[in-house]
């Protein structure tokens, strides 16, 4: 299945969990755009209820990278992500964006390649671009112009998920 990411990325890593983790102070925190938010939402309700939709993940906390690893092991799928496809409103933003920014309104999207046209008809007026697939390597990969960023089992992504929540 092909995977999409529906909303606009920015540069907004205030107040995230990259910026936590990494003990990062300043940064630009996630505004909302009401009017594109309100658009957004009424478009994916539309192309859920049409069936079009086989999944669909948030990209709050944690952002794309997190959003992917959850979705596939989830499925207990792999994923394979292109960070250069992510739309940006920025130009050349740094991979670190395209994978933790926590940018409003962003939803990753899960949607059968006998579907897409459908679905991308029913996102016009919406920001949304193809950035990968599910696959059945059990293995979330991530590249860029860079080269591979993330190159990592699901199975051991779960388990770090999980390992905090068994006390």
């Amino acid at each position: 299945n092909h995977v999409y990411l529906v909303g606009l990325t920015r540069n907004e890593l205030g107040g995230s969990h990259f910026a936590l983790v990494g003990k990062l102070t300043g940064g630009q925190v996630p505004k909302v755009d009401a009017q594109a938010a309100k658009a957004t939402f009424a478009a994916l309700h539309g192309a859920i209820a049409a069936g079009l939709v086989r999944a669909c993940h948030d990209l709050s906390e944690g952002g794309l990278a997190v959003a992917a690893a959850e979705m596939a092991f989830a499925g207990g799928l792999g994923l394979e992500i292109d960070l250069d496809r992510v739309p940006c409103d920025d130009p050349a933003p740094a991979d670190a964006v395209r994978l933790f920014s926590e940018s409003n309104t962003r939803l990753l999207c899960e949607v059968s390649p006998e579907r897409a046209t459908e679905f991308e008809a029913a996102m016009t007026g919406v920001t949304v671009a193809r950035v990968g697939q599910a696959t059945d390597s059990g293995r979330l990969v991530v590249r860029s112009k860079s080269g591979t960023v993330i190159d990592a089992a699901i199975d051991q992504l779960k388990e770090a998920w999980q390992k905090p929540l068994r006390w």
